[in-house]
């Protein structure tokens, strides 16, 4: 500042020019800054782009590198594997293939002791042959009569099953045959009545048609071993009229199905028709039962087949000859009373009638033995009754009646004899009625 600044006053222009050209000198400085700022920003973003190109440049060659080599490692440890595996087929394939051929050898050894011993059967065929030739040569004949024979009963069977007319006449035959037999019956029991000591001698002499000899029985594998018959010993005649009573648990249903042969006795003996079932094979058991005729309580019919069908069942499953079975079938319906109703399915029969078809089911085969199991169990006093009845009269015709039952009152009635159970030993045995409690 001059000194003439300092000795005078403030002069506002010189101050406002000063400034302003103040102002001119910092923007002109600003704006030299700024564009060297610029220049410098855009040379280092240049510098940065670079080196990011040349960075991921070089990482790319990298990886293409790292990626060719991990291809390489793959590939020779495929082929490792290849090879290794290719090795062990190999020698799986030559292993078996040594297996196949010593199987082979063994199977043409065996083929060739087969065709020898075919050979050998060949020859005795051959001698065979000659004793069948003769032989039918002699039969040829009676074949031939036989043949026509069966022919014209095979014609008259089917039209009789085909023709529900024809099988009324079948039932009236029966009803009318049925009819005439009482005369029969009583001159046998007026025969029976000249002699009953001889009677009496002579089914004494026969031996027990159902005979016990100390058996026991044990159901075993339970939580406690249950005992169900201790030493029971006892006979039935042929013909007898028999009640097994007791209270429940008394071994009663083990007595039946020992009888059926269902099980085995755990010791002791029993037979039946002379037979010791112990001794019957299992595939013999079948025909063993086809002497017993078995009535449940709860009758056991086949739903979806009339009354005929329930009761023909039973003949065929024994193979009765099919142009007897019209007839056999139609005989016990008339015993029995259900006759007219041997068209019915058992849902529309009453509990009664249906237990007359269990019981006619039973007889048709003529076994020589009834079993029956609670037969009134589901039944009415008045139909306990008939079916009581019929089996006395069963009875007297000469098959053997066993009854299992609680029934007190048709115990009372009918006055059989009654072997009573309890605790699995007989304590009672003796004509008369229901002593137990």
């Amino acid at each position: 500042m001059t000194e003439e600044n300092v000795l005078n006053p403030v002069n506002p222009d010189a101050v406002s020019e000063a400034v302003s050209e103040a102002s001119a000198e910092i923007a002109e400085a600003a704006g030299t800054i700024a564009e060297e700022v610029t220049e410098a920003v855009s040379e280092a973003a240049e510098e940065t782009a670079d080196a990011a190109v040349d960075f991921t440049e070089a990482v790319t060659e990298s990886v293409k590198d790292e990626a060719a080599e991990a291809v390489d490692e793959i590939t020779e440890t495929a082929e490792e594997v290849t090879q290794s595996v290719t090795e062990e087929v190999a020698d799986s394939v030559a292993e078996a293939a040594d297996e196949v051929k010593e199987t082979a050898g063994d199977a043409v050894e065996a083929a060739s002791e087969a065709v020898e011993a075919a050979g050998e059967a060949a020859e005795a065929v051959d001698e065979t042959a000659d004793v069948v030739t003769k032989a039918a040569d002699a039969a040829e004949e009676n074949v031939t009569k036989a043949g026509d024979a069966a022919e014209e009963l095979l014609a008259e069977t089917v039209a009789t099953v085909a023709d529900d007319d024809k099988l009324d006449e079948l039932i009236d035959e029966a009803v009318t045959a049925d009819k005439e037999e009482p005369a029969s019956e009583e001159a046998a029991k007026a025969e029976e009545a000249e002699a009953p000591e001889a009677v009496e001698t002579e089914r004494e002499a026969e031996p027990p048609v159902i005979l016990f000899k100390n058996v026991h029985k044990e159901y075993e594998g339970q939580i406690e071993d249950s005992v169900a018959l201790v030493d029971v010993s006892f006979e039935i005649q042929k013909g007898e009229f028999v009640f097994i009573v007791g209270p429940s648990g008394s071994g009663k249903s083990t007595m039946i199905r020992l009888m059926m042969r269902e099980i085995s006795p755990s010791g002791g003996n029993i037979y039946i028709a002379g037979k010791d079932l112990a001794k019957l094979r299992r595939r013999q058991v079948s025909k063993y039962r086809r002497n017993i005729g078995i009535v449940f309580q709860d009758f056991r019919l086949l739903p979806d087949r009339n009354v005929y069908d329930n009761v023909a069942f039973a003949q065929r499953v024994v193979g009765a000859p099919k142009r007897d079975i019209p007839k056999e079938v139609s005989k016990v319906l008339h015993l029995v009373g259900l006759s007219q109703k041997y068209k019915s399915f058992p849902n529309e029969l009453s509990g009664g009638e249906q237990q007359r078809v269990a019981i006619a089911r039973a007889l048709v085969n003529n076994p020589m033995i009834i079993l029956a199991d609670e037969p009134t169990g589901n039944l009415d006093p008045q139909n306990s009754y008939e079916i009581m009845s019929l089996l006395e009269e069963i009875n007297r015709r000469g098959t053997t009646v066993v009854i299992v039952t609680h029934d007190r009152e048709v115990v009372d009635q009918m006055q059989k004899r009654v072997v009573t159970l309890q605790d699995g030993v007989i304590v009672e045995d003796k004509k008369g009625g229901y002593i137990y409690g």
